[in-house]
């Protein structure tokens, strides 16, 4: 069964009520994707930084694991 056909056997104020939730939970749903998205920008961001600054520090740290493996 679809939405629609089981909207279809529901009451007007049903529907009007349901429509205006799920209106709400879209909105719910939008802010929380660009929470999201800032979020993950923000710990790029930091982690671009991070390796920018200390990129000779990670490769003295790969070859270190490199010689003790190899």
């Amino acid at each position: 069964m679809t939405v629609d056909e089981y909207l279809e056997h529901q009451p007007e104020e049903e529907i009007a009520d349901s429509k205006q939730i799920s209106s709400i939970l879209d909105s719910e749903v939008a802010v929380w994707e660009r929470v999201h998205w800032r979020l993950s920008e923000e710990v790029f961001l930091f982690w671009y930084i991070w390796l920018k600054d200390n990129t000779a520090m990670v490769a003295e740290f790969v070859e270190e694991v490199e010689i003790s493996v190899g």
